[in-house]
């Protein structure tokens, strides 16, 4: 679910970017900060708080920046970072005859867990590019995805590792 959420938050923000007519003279640089509760942490009805920070730099078609979350067990005050810092780019393919490609590409650290004021536990790096096939009707016809790099985040099971280091 983490990766699906976080997948559609960096492929909306990179969107935004590419159909915004407001970044294409000049970069637009946006700053973050936040904090919230999730009292249903990946379903395991357990509370954990969480804080926000980050900042991006948005063009016509692409962004760069970094983010870093801290997810906080308060019952034991057990404290990990999930991070992600690089860039993105989306472009738009026609393949003809109405039918188009979305390219998008994330170049960078796209995963990274680590405890606060601890050791490092996984990261991503390299690229990852998906291609996203459309019919002429706007139907999804499938989607291919090229992965350059050590990329462990992106077949992990992100709430499981979380629950498990969070202690929870």
């Amino acid at each position: 679910m983490r990766r699906s959420i976080a997948g559609a938050f960096v492929g909306t923000l990179l969107l935004a970017l590419w159909v915004s007519p407001a970044f294409a003279a000049a970069p637009d640089h946006q700053t973050i900060r936040g904090s919230g509760v999730d009292s249903d942490f990946c379903g395991t009805g357990q509370t954990v708080n969480l804080t926000f920070q980050g900042a991006f730099n948005g063009w016509e078609d692409q962004a760069f920046g970094h983010i870093r979350t801290t997810w906080t067990n308060p019952a034991n005050g057990i404290a990990v970072y999930d991070s992600f810092s690089g860039g993105g780019k989306v472009s738009f393919v026609e393949d003809g005859d109405g039918a188009y490609t979305i390219v998008a590409s994330r170049v960078g650290q796209p995963f990274r867990v680590q405890y606060v004021n601890g050791p490092l536990i996984v990261q991503d790096a390299g690229l990852i590019i998906s291609y996203s096939h459309f019919d002429a009707d706007d139907n999804l016809l499938g989607i291919d995805v090229v992965v350059r790099g050590p990329h462990p985040g992106f077949e992990l099971d992100w709430c499981a590792l979380m629950v498990d280091l969070l202690e929870l």
